[in-house]
């Protein structure tokens, strides 16, 4: 499983490469992890431009694990908030998993 999540990671960061084009975008918010847990956690997002969907990477903190998820996945950006679902890695299980969030989203275009 850690060479899913290592591949996925690769192909994020190669693609995102690509396709950058404006400034990065950053947030902060909580996530459900489906299975019953909710995380909280930060967000880079791969363009600032508000009303679009974007490539993101993170890092969760999961409240019932105890543990670290690092994250991939796609969100959609708005003026001062972002939808997302996160494929991540729960660091203590060693397992993947996903998530929906929502949060604050900063330094986007106004």
């Amino acid at each position: 499983m850690r060479r899913i999540l290592q591949a996925a990671v690769a192909s994020a960061a190669l693609f995102g490469a690509g396709t950058v084009q404006a400034d990065p975008s950053f947030g902060l918010g909580l996530t459900y992890v489906f299975g019953g847990d909710w995380a909280a956690g930060v967000r880079v997002f791969h363009d600032d431009e508000p009303d679009s969907a974007v490539l993101a990477l993170g890092v969760d903190y999961k409240f019932g694990a105890g543990s670290l998820r690092p994250t991939v996945g796609a969100a959609y950006l708005e003026d001062d908030y972002y939808l997302d679902f996160s494929l991540g890695y729960d660091t203590q299980l060693q397992a993947l998993d996903y998530g929906v969030g929502v949060g604050a989203a900063f330094e986007t275009q106004e």
